[in-house]
């Protein structure tokens, strides 16, 4: 019961239960002063304006809940063991396009054998893993169907602080569920992933959740739900999802290659303190340094020494390691690219044919 309950809370963000007892004693203490107040705001009819708007957002909700309900799937993956199939592990998805293509996370078909798609009308399909990627923890697979409904994604407009959005899946066994909330901020990383620029939400996201959609009040998904922090470092009520960009970048490669080919610098990187910027007389955002070049690697090549503060990649700005790593691992392998860098007090651009990253092992 207790956990019906708390699903039911997480959809009103923000909400605080009033008992009776305590509105009566609110409305005591406002007195004569709140009663002419409330005669004042409802003479002028600001009390039925703000019912007005109060409606119109919860109708926001009621129809992109509606629209994205059709694109969102739960996934159930399963392994050989024993002589049988065993189910492994359950999450969520989104329909990609109609031709099949649905997004998931790494982590929910992680040593499958079998893979179980069900569809909001019902239908189960088994579906086919086109390729995973561990190092972003995003996942493409491939079902046979008709009647598909595609999400948008919104890849060219970053999730923006303070947004209302829905995080669609199937938490706890529970079935198709959303829950609200806002953006609380970007570009976080919770060493989870190689490459993390994520998105953190307060809208309730759960076991089950990952692989949904975190989705804007217009359908478009905005985001990947991947994980929480964690409750045993006193985490309560923040979510991360995979931004919609990287989510484009990964599985359009994993539909043309089954696998990700990233840019490759050959460098290793650190954070900066604050004392070395100063003696290099920066003021700028970067926080991210040249530990060492690898020898015959692309840096190498191109001239790049430790030490040198990077600053921008093609006119891209970062400001530290993931930021720097991701917007390299969105070129491809053989692609040159410009570097700008601070080295002493002197700026410089530095172009660097990138190579291809390593595959983890």
């Amino acid at each position: 019961m207790s956990l019906i309950r708390n699903q039911w809370t997480a959809l009103a963000p923000g909400a605080r239960s009033c008992s009776s007892s305590k509105s009566g004693s609110l409305r005591a203490s406002l007195g004569v002063t709140g009663a002419v107040l409330g005669l004042a705001l409802a003479g002028t009819g600001l009390l039925e304006r703000e019912v007005d708007v109060a409606q119109g957002v919860s109708r926001a909700f009621e129809e992109v809940s509606e629209r994205i309900a059709p694109s969102v799937v739960r996934i159930e993956s399963a392994r050989k063991m024993d002589g049988g199939i065993r189910p492994i592990g359950e999450g969520s998805g989104f329909v990609l396009d109609e031709a099949g293509l649905i997004v998931t996370n790494a982590h929910v078909v992680e040593g499958a054998d079998s893979i179980r798609v069900q569809l909001l009308d019902g239908r189960g399909l088994q579906a086919a893993l086109v390729g995973r990627d561990t190092e972003s923890d995003l996942a493409l697979l491939r079902v046979e169907a008709d009647g598909l409904v595609a999400a948008p994604l919104r890849e060219d407009e970053p999730a923006r602080v303070g947004e209302w959005v829905i995080a669609v899946g199937n938490p706890l066994g529970l079935g198709h569920s959303v829950s609200a909330g806002i953006v609380s901020g970007r570009g976080r990383t919770a060493n989870i992933t190689t490459y993390e620029d994520f998105i953190q939400t307060d809208a309730a996201i759960n076991p089950g959740n990952s692989g949904g959609p975190l989705v804007d009040l217009q359908g478009r998904i905005v985001g990947v739900n991947t994980a929480v922090a964690d409750i045993r470092m006193g985490g309560q009520g923040i979510g991360f999802a995979i931004p919609a960009r990287m989510v484009a970048e990964v599985t359009d490669q994993l539909a043309r290659h089954g696998e990700v080919r990233r840019g490759y610098v050959g460098v290793n990187l650190r954070e900066v303190r604050d004392s070395e910027l100063g003696r290099m007389d920066y003021s700028g955002a970067s926080r991210v340094a040249v530990r060492s070049v690898v020898r015959g690697g692309p840096a190498e090549t191109a001239g790049l020494e430790s030490g040198d503060l990077v600053v921008g990649v093609n006119d891209r700005a970062v400001t530290t390691v993931q930021s720097l790593m991701a917007a390299v691992a969105s070129f491809a392998p053989g692609t040159e690219v410009r570097l700008e860098v601070r080295r002493g007090q002197l700026n410089r651009t530095v172009s660097v044919m990138l190579g291809e990253r390593p595959r983890p092992e």
